[in-house]
C-alpha cells in the first residue's frame, strides 16, 4: 500500500466549487482562497472575486460558502473551525482509519492545514473541497489527486485500468483552454487531466526537471461516473 511519507505543509489554500451533479457544467471552480493571517495565529478566507473562475462559478449558481457571506469578500472570525468541521474529529478511535485511507501516516504530526490539503476535506452533500497551493512545493513530497475529466475522455469504462498501473503525465502547453494543462496517460490512452487548479504547479514541475513518479491509487464511484485517483511522488 502507498503511504505519503513527505508531507507538503502549505501556507495557502483553494477552496474549490462545482455545482451539483444534474448541472450542464461541473466545471470546478476556484472561488476563495484561505490564506495564514499575517498578524495573528488564524486564517483568513478571501473570496477570488473578479477572477474568470469566480465570475463563470456565480453564474453556475454559486452563492457564497454557508458560513462566510459571499457580500463580504473577507473573512477572519473562525475561519479554520469552519473548515475542521468537515473532517472527522481527532480524538476519535476511528481517526486513525481516516488518515490511512488517505495515505497518511498515522503516527506523524500533521498540521490542521496539511490535513484539510491531503484530505480534500470533501463532503458529499454540497461541492465544495479544498486544494493546497503547490506553487511553492519543494521535493520530495507525495500526493493522490483524482484524474480531471475523466468521464469526457475516449474511454469505455474504468474496467480496463488497475490498481498499482503506471501512469505517465505529459504537458499541453498548445492546450487551448488552460496553457498549463498536463494530461494523464494510461497505456498509451489519454484518460484525464490535472484539475486546472493545481496544473501550473505540475507543469513547473515537469520544465523544472523533477522526477515525478505516478501510478494508480484507487477506481471509485459510481458506474456512470467514475473516478480515478493518482498516486504521484515527487522527487
Amino acid at each position: 500500500m502507498n503511504q505519503i511519507e513527505h508531507i507538503i505543509d502549505p501556507n495557502r489554500l483553494l477552496l474549490v466549487w462545482r455545482a451539483g451533479a444534474n448541472a450542464q457544467c461541473r466545471t470546478r471552480r476556484v472561488v476563495a482562497e484561505i490564506v495564514k493571517s499575517p498578524d495573528s495565529d488564524g486564517l483568513t478566507l478571501r473570496y477570488t472575486k473578479g477572477t474568470p473562475d469566480f465570475e463563470n462559478a456565480k453564474g453556475e449558481g454559486f452563492l457564497g460558502y454557508p458560513a462566510f457571506d459571499l457580500k463580504q469578500a473577507e473573512h477572519t472570525h473562525n475561519v479554520l473551525d469552519s473548515f475542521i468541521r468537515r473532517l472527522p474529529p481527532r480524538k476519535r478511535d476511528d481517526f486513525p482509519n481516516y488518515l490511512s485511507r488517505h495515505r497518511l501516516p498515522i503516527h506523524q504530526s500533521i498540521s490542521d492545514l496539511a490535513l484539510l490539503a491531503y484530505t480534500n476535506a470533501k463532503l458529499p452533500s454540497d461541492g465544495f473541497e479544498l486544494y493546497p497551493d503547490l506553487t511553492n512545493a519543494r521535493p520530495p513530497f507525495e500526493l493522490v489527486f483524482e484524474v480531471a475529466g475523466f468521464r469526457h475522455q475516449d474511454v469505455r469504462s474504468s474496467e480496463d485500468i488497475y490498481i498499482g498501473d503506471p501512469i505517465v503525465l505529459k504537458s499541453e502547453p498548445d492546450n487551448p483552454h488552460d496553457g498549463f494543462a498536463v494530461a494523464v496517460y494510461h497505456s498509451g490512452a489519454k484518460i484525464g487531466y490535472i484539475d486546472r487548479a493545481q496544473s501550473p504547479a505540475f507543469s513547473e514541475w515537469m520544465r523544472k526537471g523533477y522526477s515525478l513518479n505516478a501510478s494508480v491509487e484507487r477506481i471509485n464511484g459510481k458506474p456512470e461516473r467514475p473516478l480515478v485517483y493518482i498516486y504521484l511522488t515527487v522527487r
